[in-house]
C-alpha cells in the first residue's frame, strides 16, 4: 500500500471516480462529503495527503485548507478546481497548498500529483519537518551551540543573499527556513517549499518552472511553477542535492538573472524570489565528484547555516523533552504526565541518531502508551524509526541484544494497536508515524495485529 489519501468532495459520483483511480494505483482511500466532515476525520486520523474540491457547501475547500494549515501544517493539500477558479487555487498554493488539479482532470496527472504529495509526506515524517511550536519561531533551546545558530539566522534574515542550511536528518532545517522568512523583509510574501527527495528526476523542471498546455502527456492546462508562485516571497528548496544536473543550469540562471521559461513555453518570465536551500549531503564533495555544479554551489551558499545534531546540544535535550511532553498530554487530554528519573537517564544516555524529530516521536508515543502519571523506561521505544535489519552480529551477546531490541519494538507496536482497538491507522497516530511507515515496520518486524486484509481498519 502506497499511503492513505482522504478525499473531500460533495459530488458523490466524482468521489467514486477518485476512489477507484487511487485504489487501483495502490492507495488506501477515505472519503467525506464536505469540509466539516473532513476536518472531523483529520482530528482523529492521520493521512498522507488530502484531496479537496474547492467548491463545496458549508466549509469549502479553501476554508478546509486554512484549517489544515493551522491544525495539520505538514499535511499536503491538493485542491480540485474548475477552470474559472484557478486564481483561488494559485493563491492557495502561494499560501502553502501542495498543488491543484483542474476539472476535468487527467488520471495520469492526478496520480503524479498525489504520488508527489504522499512522497513529500513520507519525507516529512522521516525528517521532522514539523517540530515544536514553542519558544523562538518554533524552536526550543538555550545551549551555546543553538544560540550561535540563532545569531546567524537573524543575520541571514536581514540580508538579501541565498542561504544554504546543512545538518543531519531531523535537526529542523525547515523551521530555520521559515524563521528566516518570517523575520525578513519578505515576511508578507508567500513561503513555498519543495522537497527534492520527493520529486522524480523527469519532473523537476516542470515543478520549479511550470509548464504550458501540451508540453508533455498529462499537461492538459498551463500551470505555474514554484518560482512563479513564490514571486515576492521565499522559496525553500529542501534536499537541493537531488536537483538533476540538467536542471541545475536553469536554476543557476534564475538566481543570476531572475529569468526562466516554462516547460514548452517561449515567453521569458521574471521572478523576485529569495532562495533558501537545505541538504544533509556534503555538497562540496558532490561538486568534486561532478554531480553538483560548482558555480551553483557557490551561488546558493551565500550564507551557510549548519544545524548541530542533538548530541552537540545536550543541554537542550531535557527542555525539548519537557516541551514535547507537556504539549502531547494536553493535546491528547491524557492528564499531566511526568518523566521518571530512570526515564530521564535513558533519554540522556541515548545517542539520538534521528535528532529532534526522534525525540518528539519517542516522547509523544510514551504519553499515548503510558497508563499512569509517571512515564517509565518501558513506555519508550527508542529507535522505532530505524526499520532496516542490523548487520549480522559478530557475537552471541550482540545477537541477544538485537533480538531483545526487536522484541521491544514489537511489544510497543502491539500495545499501540491494542490501544487503538485494532485500527492500525489510529495506532500510527499514537506512535507518531505515518500509516505507510507503520506498514513497513509491521513487515520488517513481522508483527501480527488485528485489522482488515490490507492492514487498515476503516472504522
Amino acid at each position: 500500500m502506497k499511503g492513505t489519501v482522504l478525499v473531500a468532495e460533495d459530488d458523490r459520483n466524482l468521489r467514486r471516480v477518485l476512489r477507484a483511480m487511487l485504489a487501483r494505483d495502490g492507495y488506501e482511500v477515505a472519503e467525506t462529503p464536505d469540509g466539516e466532515a473532513a476536518a472531523s476525520f483529520l482530528a482523529s486520523r492521520r493521512v498522507d495527503a488530502l484531496i479537496s474540491d474547492i467548491r463545496m457547501p458549508g466549509m469549502d475547500g479553501l476554508a478546509l485548507f486554512r484549517h489544515c494549515r493551522e491544525r495539520h501544517p505538514e499535511l499536503p493539500v491538493i485542491l480540485i478546481t474548475a477552470y474559472g477558479r484557478i486564481e483561488d487555487a494559485v493563491e492557495a498554493m502561494r499560501g502553502g497548498a501542495f498543488d491543484y488539479i483542474l476539472k476535468p482532470f487527467d488520471e495520469a496527472e492526478l496520480l503524479r500529483v498525489v504520488g508527489n504529495a504522499v512522497a513529500t509526506s513520507a519525507v516529512a515524517d522521516r525528517e521532522g519537518a514539523s517540530a515544536p511550536a514553542g519558544e523562538w519561531f518554533g524552536m526550543v533551546g538555550r545551549s551555546p551551540a543553538w544560540l550561535e545558530v540563532r545569531k546567524v539566522i537573524e543575520k541571514a534574515a536581514a540580508s538579501p543573499f541565498s542561504v544554504l542550511i546543512t545538518g543531519e536528518t531531523g535537526t529542523g532545517k525547515e523551521l530555520v527556513a521559515r524563521a528566516i522568512h518570517r523575520i525578513s523583509a519578505r515576511r508578507d510574501g508567500p513561503f513555498l517549499k519543495i522537497n527534492g527527495a520527493a520529486i522524480p528526476p523527469t519532473l523537476w523542471e516542470a515543478e520549479m518552472f511550470g509548464y504550458e498546455k501540451g508540453a508533455f502527456t498529462g499537461a492538459v492546462q498551463s500551470k505555474p511553477g514554484r518560482f512563479e508562485l513564490a514571486d515576492g516571497g521565499t522559496f525553500f528548496l529542501d534536499e537541493v542535492g537531488e536537483v538533476p544536473l540538467g536542471v541545475q543550469g536553469k536554476l543557476l540562471r534564475v538566481l543570476q538573472d531572475r529569468e526562466f521559461e516554462r516547460v514548452g513555453g517561449v515567453r521569458t518570465l521574471t521572478t523576485d524570489v529569495r532562495l533558501i536551500c537545505a541538504s544533509n549531503r556534503d555538497l562540496r564533495r558532490e561538486t568534486e565528484r561532478g554531480s553538483f555544479r560548482e558555480d551553483l554551489y557557490y551561488r546558493i551558499n551565500g550564507i551557510p547555516i549548519r544545524l548541530p545534531p542533538l548530541r552537540e546540544r545536550r543541554e537542550d535535550l531535557l527542555p525539548l523533552a519537557d516541551f514535547f511532553l507537556e504539549r502531547t498530554w494536553k493535546d491528547l487530554g491524557a492528564g499531566r504526565k511526568f518523566l521518571a528519573p530512570a526515564t530521564v537517564e535513558v533519554l540522556e544516555r541515548y545517542a539520538w541518531p534521528g535528532n529532534i524529530r526522534e525525540l518528539e516521536n519517542a516522547v509523544a508515543r510514551s504519553v499515548a502508551l503510558s497508563d499512569g502519571e509517571e512515564i517509565g523506561p518501558s513506555d519508550l521505544c527508542l529507535g522505532l524509526e530505524e526499520t532496516e535489519r542490523p548487520p549480522a552480529p559478530a557475537t552471541p551477546e550482540e545477537e541477544r541484544f538485537h533480538a531483545s531490541v526487536r522484541e521491544h519494538k514489537r511489544a510497543v507496536i502491539r500495545r499501540a494497536i491494542a490501544k487503538a482497538g485494532g485500527n492500525k491507522t489510529r495506532a500510527a497516530e499514537i506512535l507518531g508515524l505515518s500509516p505507510t511507515y507503520l506498514s513497513r515496520l509491521l513487515r520488517v518486524l513481522e508483527v501480527e495485529g488485528k485489522g482488515n486484509g490490507n492492514g487498515y481498519n476503516r472504522s
